[in-house]
């Protein structure tokens, strides 16, 4: 080989190394750590029995996922298994309410936990929960309250975890139980949670919004000091939902559908 040809074929392996360095890692399965706004989609005929179940806009989820203690070693985590655990709002709510009349709560009750299928996302870089554990409450009538039970049973929870979005969107299947009425629905997850309610005057009973409050660019003309802390590259899918006053996801992207 020709001095020529040696230098050639070294800067080949030089760009190779490089190339090969700037290639970013594959994360683990993961989620945005604490709220989620989400989206709640009925599916058509899915209501069974008499009550207002089928009437669910959305709310904050709380999303949040651990390794499990290894079998042989609880002080050490066991990285080759990834948990996930869902609480919602309205569950988390109605538990708050109970404990303060007095009605002991389990505090595992009101979540629902389920494995990843895998600690590593898939081929489309989507982590799955198949099945999650009912988070329930059943409560009895205390004061001005009536008995109560509600029910949440989440299944088929999917979670895009990129660099660019580390776990920040997710969609999943939900049936909700509530005093014997149930229904389903598929639902879409965005985190962080962003209020979109705009200020209103003391007093007023109905709830406006400001779709600008959704935008994660600041605009101090307008007096917004800081973006909504959104992802920019999100920007054209996000809209203020008039029903929950959130910052929501249009329609989840096409990994999640």
């Amino acid at each position: 080989m020709n001095r020529t040809h040696g230098k050639q074929a070294c800067l080949m392996v030089v760009l190779a190394a490089l190339v090969a360095s700037c290639e970013q890692p594959r994360m683990n399965c993961t989620t945005g750590h604490g709220g989620f706004a989400a989206t709640y989609t009925l599916k058509p005929g899915s209501k069974q029995g008499e009550g207002d179940c089928d009437t669910l806009r959305g709310e904050i989820i709380g999303l949040d996922k651990y390794n499990p203690s290894r079998p042989d070693d609880r002080t050490q985590q066991d990285l080759s298994r990834a948990l996930l655990a869902i609480r919602a709002t309205e569950l988390g709510a109605l538990a708050v309410e109970a404990e303060a009349a007095g009605v002991p709560v389990d505090a595992g009750a009101v979540l629902s936990m389920g494995e990843f299928a895998s600690v590593e996302p898939d081929e489309r870089d989507v982590c799955t929960v198949a099945s999650l554990s009912a988070a329930e409450l059943d409560l009895p009538a205390s004061g001005d309250r009536p008995a109560t039970r509600l029910r949440y049973e989440w299944s088929n929870v999917r979670v895009l975890v990129t660099p660019s979005f580390p776990g920040t969107l997710m969609a999943a299947d939900l049936t909700y139980t509530k005093d014997g009425c149930t229904a389903s629905y598929s639902v879409v997850g965005l985190w962080p949670a962003v209020s979109c309610a705009a200020p209103t005057m003391e007093g007023a009973e109905q709830v406006t919004t400001d779709s600008s409050l959704c935008d994660p660019q600041a605009d101090i003309a307008a007096g917004r000091l800081t973006g909504s802390g959104i992802n920019p590259d999100l920007e054209e899918r996000v809209t203020c939902d008039p029903d929950t006053a959130l910052c929501v996801l249009r329609d989840p992207p096409e990994a999640l559908q």
